[in-house]
């Protein structure tokens, strides 16, 4: 009978992240926020020893930042002692946020813990019940970019029946990530690997199943984008077979939701509404919700500009404890006929004719330079993802809507 091998993949643990929200948030919110990536961490380690799994494998981004703080550290070294005292052994490597020339001051991990410490590919090998069961393959990263196609350097060695392979990177592809390590699964068909456990991207993907090519995802969302359940793989593995068990480890999650105000008269049946949003989840666990309000009247608009909408959205959050299974309402997006006419305004010989002209005339180039001073402000990255191009074009739009509001209503006080 061919020995099997019980395994979790987890990767992007960001431990000790910053949240990006765009708000003030009150202290015990921000509190369980702070906390969530170190709660999934500590649920993994749980995890892993009710599963009586052999090792731990987490593929890059252990740490939010290439400094590591203390805290973070000193949290792993202690999840990783109660696994040392199950006999659980952890192969980890590091990826574009925590690259080795990036630490500072690391801290000592106890002898269960195997680092891949070089940008060049290496191997462990794992026993059980003394002989040899897997070759781990995997490598760090240096520095924060990794360009080159690393699938390349990957080489079967012998010494053991399974073969897994770490990388942390993302497919040559891919537009909504940056884009390191790059590379095609049709590669990875040849290297003749029993399993790739990826890193980098943060949605639970499965790129391919013979052989397995999964990213697990990242173990707690952290912004709107990293919505859903998120967590690790537990695998079981032998020379002919693969089974993944997704686990979930967050602390909360981020949902999105819409509703409908079509047929709202008055700002204070807001308040019925947001509730009922709030009671269609379904989870079991704490939310962070992004709302997207949908109209035709235009009323929608106009409360958010008179401040009555976000006022309401303000009662509502006010009434959360943040006990048990609280929903935090945290960004609110509006689909609603604008109160005034574009194609009139742009007819007229007028400074807000003369605006919206200008801004149709603004190209993606133009955008991009505008906010590139912004976006690689490390004050501003630390809070605020990568933006994609519909972000920038939106953006755009509520900016023109914005200030054409605001000048309406100028011009509509000054008469």
């Amino acid at each position: 009978m061919q020995e099997s091998i019980r395994f979790i993949h987890s990767a992007d643990l960001h431990l000790d992240s910053l949240f990006k929200t765009k708000k003030n948030l009150p202290s015990e919110l921000l509190d369980q926020l702070r906390s969530s990536t170190f709660e999934a961490f500590d649920r993994l380690i749980e995890e892993a020893i009710n599963w009586s799994v052999d090792f731990v494998l987490i593929v890059g981004d252990l740490y939010d930042e290439e400094l590591r703080s203390l805290q973070a550290q000193v949290h792993l070294r202690h999840g990783f002692a109660k696994l040392e005292e199950e006999g659980i052994d952890v192969f980890l490597s590091y990826g574009n946020h925590d690259y080795i020339n990036g630490a500072k001051y690391p801290i000592e991990f106890p002898p269960n813990v195997h680092i891949f410490k070089s940008g060049d590919i290496e191997s462990f090998v794992f026993y059980k019940n003394g002989e040899a069961a897997a070759r781990i393959y995997g490598f760090s990263y240096e520095d924060k970019r990794v360009t080159e196609r690393k699938v390349e350097q990957y080489e079967k060695m012998s010494g053991a029946p399974l073969h897994i392979a770490m990388l942390h990177g993302s497919l040559e592809s891919n537009t909504d990530h940056d884009v390191y390590a790059p590379f095609l699964v049709e590669e990875m068909y040849k290297k003749q690997m029993d399993y790739w456990a990826l890193g980098h991207i943060h949605k639970k993907q499965t790129l391919s199943q013979d052989p397995p090519v999964i990213y697990p995802g990242n173990i707690q969302g952290r912004s709107r984008k990293e919505s859903g359940a998120k967590g690790c793989y537990v695998v079981d593995l032998n020379q002919s077979h693969s089974k993944q068990t997704f686990l979930p480890l967050h602390a909360f999650v981020y949902e999105r939701t819409t509703v409908d105000c079509t047929h709202l008269e008055s700002p204070d049946e807001l308040e019925g509404k947001f509730e009922e949003a709030k009671q269609s989840l379904k989870t079991d666990c704490p939310v962070m919700l992004d709302l997207e309000l949908h109209s035709t009247s235009g009323l929608l608009n106009r409360w958010r500009m008179s401040g009555v909408l976000e006022e309401w959205i303000g009662v509502v959050n006010e009434s959360e404890s943040f006990s048990d299974h609280w929903v935090w309402i945290d960004t609110v997006h509006i689909s609603d006929r604008p109160s005034w006419d574009e194609d009139e305004l742009k007819q007229g010989q007028h400074f807000t004719g003369a605006l919206l002209h200008e801004a149709e005339q603004i190209t993606d180039d133009q955008l991009q330079e505008w906010l590139s001073p912004l976006m690689e402000n490390r004050k501003v990255t630390r809070y605020v993802e990568e933006l994609s191009e519909d972000e920038k074009r939106d953006i755009l739009k509520q900016a023109k809507t914005i200030a054409i509001e605001k000048l309406i209503a100028k011009e509509e006080s000054s008469t």
